[in-house]
């Protein structure tokens, strides 16, 4: 008897030696890229409409992009970032645009972090700014695909801040996360064929509220 029971314990401890415990790796931190937008659109007919783009509803999400232009030393390159709320379900879209960022492309294919951080942060209440090229950019396009965009040149009030800015990292890249409230006009000019001549129309975009991010 006392035999099997030294040899039982020798066969647990074989078989217990065998067990390969799973390593379960530690959460990997990620950015809440959280995005909505609301605002009152008044075209030139009249009649004014709240539009309201929340992520994940109606297919609706926020996606980053910028322009660069890219210049040999010594001259500095410039970059536009871009944040837009849009979807692959509906027509309605709203885009800012923020620029320009400057840094040496023979360096670096896109501007550092430092650089990209400090932008944004000191410019919280651009001006507005056709392509963004020096400023602040709205585009928006209606439920029956026509875009329109802000003017830089408007005889009309236009303001806009941006707030509640932070930077955040993780694995899939850089980001200036923000808040920003606009007021403007938007506009686009189309050929009438009735009066045969182009047109330009405006729309009145009032308490925007823009909840965003930029990545680098």
């Amino acid at each position: 008897m006392k035999k099997v029971i030294i040899f039982s314990g020798a066969l647990f401890l074989t078989l217990a030696s065998c067990i390969k415990h799973e390593v379960i790796p530690a959460p990997v931190p990620m950015v809440d890229l959280y995005a909505h937008f609301i605002g009152d659109f008044t075209p030139s007919q009249g009649g004014t409409a709240t539009i309201e783009l929340t992520e994940n509803v109606l297919g609706y999400s926020n996606k980053s992009e910028k322009a660069k232009v890219i210049l040999p030393p010594p001259s500095f390159s410039s970059a536009v970032y871009y944040s837009e709320m849009s979807s692959s379900q509906a027509a309605t879209m709203i885009k800012v645009g923020l620029g320009s960022v400057l840094w040496d492309a023979s360096s670096e294919a896109d501007p550092g972090l430092s650089t990209f951080n400090s932008f944004f942060v000191a410019n919280d209440q651009p001006n507005y700014s056709n392509g963004g090229a020096s400023g602040f950019e709205v585009i928006y396009r209606d439920g029956y695909g026509a875009v329109w965009t802000s003017d830089e040149f408007s005889v009309n009030a236009q303001d806009v801040q941006f707030y509640d800015i932070k930077q955040e990292s993780d694995s899939t890249g850089d980001y200036s996360l923000f808040r920003c409230n606009f007021n403007c006009y938007v506009y686009r000019t189309y050929y009438d064929a009735q009066q045969m001549m182009d047109v330009t129309d405006s729309v009145r975009i009032d308490n925007a509220v823009y909840s965003g991010w930029f990545k680098r």
